[in-house]
């Protein structure tokens, strides 16, 4: 049954992708990290596809509750991504946000993210439950997750490998009640890979927050506490480090990293 949920998102997303990409080739295009305007936004497919399969299912199952919940946390991430995308100014990183935000009085589109962000952590946790002590890391994992994606999304192909790479391997780890809300989106993930691996088209911060959010919710349930509160410090300082060095500058650093990142993209 998941395997059939990856198979059809990957379906739809096929299909609603021939259908918006002429329209984003219209309309919406950004600068790459070459400094060339490509077709942006991607990461609509994927949120419609996730629409189009998850409300069916929540139809069809009666355990639906964490269903629906991600559906509401998919919801919010992909729309504080979408404002960012249209709306967003080009200051990166928290500091370059709360700088302008404290010494200018200026609201920007990072700041509705990291507002959206915590609210959102803050429901993941509660609805997380366990011990009292659990919820902070519960709280933090989920927007972590979700910049961290952000992050990274700055060269092709490089924010949905390390999704999929994740996702193939909680496949073979986590039970199937947690699949259904992992499938959608790598079904959606294995359709739109070889167009942004390709620079076709970018994912946009709507995709890149829909990885997080997908990945950041299935993790809060899964891991176990102390291999949260690793990550949780392990997140929070590439956070740190993202608002001072390029992250890219430090995989091209690591030769593993490095030939990873770089394997099927196109080279200059």
């Amino acid at each position: 049954m998941v395997i059939m949920i990856v198979v059809l998102s990957s379906i739809f997303s096929y299909f609603i992708f021939i259908s918006l990409y002429p329209l984003l080739k219209k309309s919406f295009y950004r600068q790459n990290y070459r400094g060339e305007d490509i077709p942006s936004g991607l990461g609509i497919v994927m949120v419609l596809s996730y629409f189009l399969l998850t409300l069916p299912i929540i139809i069809i199952r009666e355990e639906s509750l964490l269903i629906i919940f991600k559906l509401l946390v998919i919801s919010g991430a992909s729309l504080a991504g979408l404002i960012d995308d249209f709306l967003g100014d080009g200051s990166r990183g928290f500091y370059g946000h709360f700088a302008r935000l404290f010494k200018r009085g200026e609201m920007t589109s990072g700041i509705i993210k990291v507002v959206v962000g915590g609210i959102l952590g803050l429901l993941t946790g509660l609805l997380a439950g366990g011990p009292l002590y659990t919820f902070p890391l519960n709280a933090l994992l989920f927007p972590l997750t979700v910049n961290t994606f952000n992050l990274l999304d700055v060269r092709p192909g490089r924010s949905l490998k390390l999704y999929i790479l994740i996702s193939v391997l909680l496949f073979l780890w986590i039970e199937e009640g947690l699949l259904f809300l992992l499938a959608p989106v790598l079904g959606a993930s294995l359709i739109l890979f070889p167009f942004d691996l390709k620079e076709e088209g970018m994912l946009g911060d709507v995709g890149s927050n829909l990885l997080g959010a997908s990945l950041g919710f299935i993790l809060v349930f899964t891991l176990n506490y102390w291999v949260k509160a690793l990550l949780v410090l392990l997140l929070t300082f590439l956070q740190w480090k993202g608002d001072r060095v390029s992250l890219t500058s430090l995989i091209e650093k690591n030769n593993l990293l490095n030939y990873f990142d770089n394997l099927g993209r196109k080279q200059t």
